[in-house]
């Protein structure tokens, strides 16, 4: 449980609060949600391609 205090009183020390703390580690973050694009299958039948 020290470390967790120790954490928290630098933090406070350096960024004022745990609030602007965060605000500053999300702003540093260029863009953490990524839409990637939906997977398309080939609409031909292989051989190992599932029927049912």
């Amino acid at each position: 449980m020290a470390d967790v205090r120790d954490l928290l009183r630098e933090v406070q020390s350096r960024y004022g609060s745990v609030e602007a703390f965060c605000a500053r580690l999300r702003a540093t973050i260029e863009d953490p949600t990524l839409e990637l694009p939906a997977l398309v299958l080939p609409a031909t039948p292989g051989r190992h391609r599932r029927t049912d």
